[in-house]
């Protein structure tokens, strides 16, 4: 978790754009702008280019969803073509692979030739990717989870009485933290039980910053999920975030509405904060 003990000086509310997290106070820079409700945000780390799907509500053919990326440093970016409705990523930093997922299968993203090629799940609709050790997705319209075991899919069979939409794995490998439409739950395979973490809240995004804190963004802001107690507690309040990812230094990434944000540590805070665009 990010922890920065410098005190911020006070700026008066109507200069100030700041944002206020773990008593920090953080810097709003727009990547990128103009985009429909960014979404599954992800990082490659080695080089900090940011992947995200968004969605392109006026359009006139049957893609709905469509891949991006963008370089964070020198914001070189691109729409990756060839995924029909784009909307899934996830990445195995350690191996740089990275996967996309449509309503046509998995494919997987060359970042020298800025292709994506097919890779597995042909005609396979897929909703979410998640990478650790193995790679997983979420079907639809079933919402199952499936996980890769030895190049070949299958349906993972505890968690085949539960819709998932997104599924995150802590790290000590024992705790699955998964959500769907009726709230957020925790799996543990020691005990083959589940536990109800919240029923009222509609979850985004499940991800974890470069030390293993884990971070769920949700319909009425941010919050971290110490595993251990199963506490959720609530750092950011603010009701318009999609997506959420932290870059090669650890830093916030955030999107709204319509934008991508980046958040950097400011000495500066401001006299008031209720933390709204």
């Amino acid at each position: 978790m990010l922890t920065l003990t410098i005190a911020a000086k006070s700026l008066p509310h109507k200069t100030c754009n700041r944002l206020k997290i773990n008593e920090q106070w953080y810097d709003r820079e727009i990547i990128i702008s103009n985009m429909g409700r960014p979404y599954s945000l992800q990082v490659h780390k080695s080089t900090n280019t940011l992947f995200f799907s968004y969605s392109e509500p006026d359009t006139y053919t049957d893609t709905d969803f469509q891949l991006f990326d963008i370089n964070l440093a020198t914001k070189e970016q691109h729409i990756i073509a060839g995924i029909r409705g784009g909307c899934a990523v996830a990445i195995d930093q350690a191996n740089d692979d990275i996967y996309l997922g449509g309503s046509d299968g998995i494919y997987k993203y060359n970042m020298l030739t800025k292709l994506a090629d097919y890779y597995k799940e042909k005609g396979k609709n897929i909703w979410s990717l998640y990478y650790n050790r193995n790679l997983f997705y979420v079907s639809y319209p079933e919402q199952k989870l499936h996980i890769e075991i030895d190049g070949k899919f299958m349906a993972v069979k505890e968690f085949g009485n539960f819709e998932v939409d997104l599924f995150h794995v802590t790290g000590n490998n024992e705790i699955y933290v998964f959500a769907n439409r009726t709230g957020l739950y925790t799996y543990d395979s020691n005990t083959f039980t589940v536990h109800i973490l919240s029923e009222f809240l509609s979850v985004r995004q499940i991800t974890e910053d470069n030390e293993g804190t884990i971070y769920i963004c949700t319909n009425i802001g941010i919050f971290t999920y110490i595993y251990k107690s199963r506490d959720l507690i609530q750092i950011v309040d603010l009701k318009n975030v999609y997506g959420l990812a932290f870059d090669k230094d650890n830093q916030f990434v955030f999107s709204d509405e319509k934008n991508v944000v980046l958040l950097k540590h400011s000495e500066y805070g401001c006299i008031t904060n209720d933390n709204n665009w």
